[in-house]
């Protein structure tokens, strides 16, 4: 026992001398949006604890939100391709507008629970990491998700029928596609503007995560809840090449060991909210991480589920046709796998 606890010792004394070893690195991060559950309990406490730790105080970060950083999220990938930010946390959905083939990791429908949409990032990462090296000039650190995306709405919504002709907030191609095929019309707003425009009725439902509108108190101007996963807002954190490139290959090689600590983190303390988020927005159940609301929900029934699921895969089959050939084989061989779908 004592030759095991002094083995442990010297690995441990031996790993701290290597991380002091480590050249002094300081890097400006633009995190998620700072009224997120993740940010407070996942990426702030990364960057300014686990990592400056797991370096010997050698690697440090200065981390700023994203609505602090007067950003709005399309813009990260070619502020990091720059140079005008060292590492910044974006949403695919946010830039797909960049290039289709980043809509693959979160298609619409794909993914009913937190579990399933895991697996398809998983799947689909080493098409992602790729792409973003050879077009965009970005290295994919990690994967991160919000909450299951659903709708807040004005006026209750007790089945699919009742969202044909309502103005839906939405974010992205897929989800516009998608809520459009429900029968409803797609508004493109800034998250912060959402508040205003449902007290207002210029839009009569908002689509969110279940956990980040009720940390931005949605309820206080929807007191509806439809709760059908559209999909799970996946994001990446990811660093520019030239800056990666410029790195000592020991932080290189640290960074990439420790963004695997913040994607894990971050997946799980997601999954961890989704999992109190519905009975947060309800006030029925055990509430642990947010606040304590009043609304109605409803779901869609089993019928609806099947209506949903072609839904579902016409979008797909749109998105498949707007990205090209190669994109929906190298989907099929990835994502649809962990799906259990195939693309034609």
């Amino acid at each position: 026992m004592k030759k095991i606890i002094s083995t442990l010792v010297m690995a441990t004394a031996s790993v701290y001398a290597n991380a002091q070893d480590l050249p002094k690195t300081h890097f400006k991060v633009v995190g998620g949006g700072s009224h997120n559950y993740t940010f407070g309990s996942t990426e702030k406490p990364f960057w300014e604890e686990t990592l400056p730790k797991a370096s010997a105080g050698q690697v440090t970060a200065d981390l700023s939100g994203l609505s602090e950083s007067g950003l709005k999220g399309p813009e990260v990938v070619r502020l990091m391709r720059t140079g005008a930010i060292d590492i910044g946390m974006g949403v695919f959905a946010y830039v797909s507008s960049d290039d289709a083939l980043f809509e693959g990791v979160d298609l619409p429908g794909m993914a009913p629970d937190i579990d399933k949409a895991h697996s398809i990032a998983k799947a689909y990462r080493p098409v992602l990491d790729k792409r973003m090296r050879e077009r965009h000039g970005i290295k994919l650190l990690a994967t991160a998700s919000y909450t299951a995306q659903v709708f807040f709405c004005r006026e209750p919504v007790k089945q699919l029928s009742d969202l044909k002709g309502k103005k839906v907030r939405t974010r992205g191609r897929n989800m516009a596609d998608y809520v459009s095929a429900l029968g409803a019309t797609s508004v493109t707003l800034p998250f912060a503007e959402v508040v205003t425009a449902l007290q207002t009725g210029v839009i009569d439902c908002a689509v969110t995560g279940i956990g980040s509108g009720n940390a931005a108190k949605w309820f206080e101007v929807a007191n509806n809840l439809y709760n059908l996963p559209i999909d799970w807002s996946v994001g990446f954190y990811g660093i520019g090449l030239k800056r990666w490139q410029k790195l000592d290959p020991a932080v290189q090689k640290l960074l990439e060991e420790q963004a695997q600590v913040l994607e894990d983190r971050f997946w799980a303390e997601t999954k961890r909210e989704n999992n109190f988020a519905l009975a947060c927005n309800t006030g029925q159940g055990e509430c642990q991480i947010h606040q304590k609301a009043q609304m109605v929900a409803a779901a869609p029934s089993a019928q609806e589920q099947e209506t949903l699921q072609g839904i579902a895969r016409k979008v797909a089959q749109e998105w498949g046709a707007r990205c090209g050939k190669d994109c929906v084989q190298q989907w099929n061989e990835t994502a649809g796998k962990a799906a259990g779908i195939t693309l034609p």
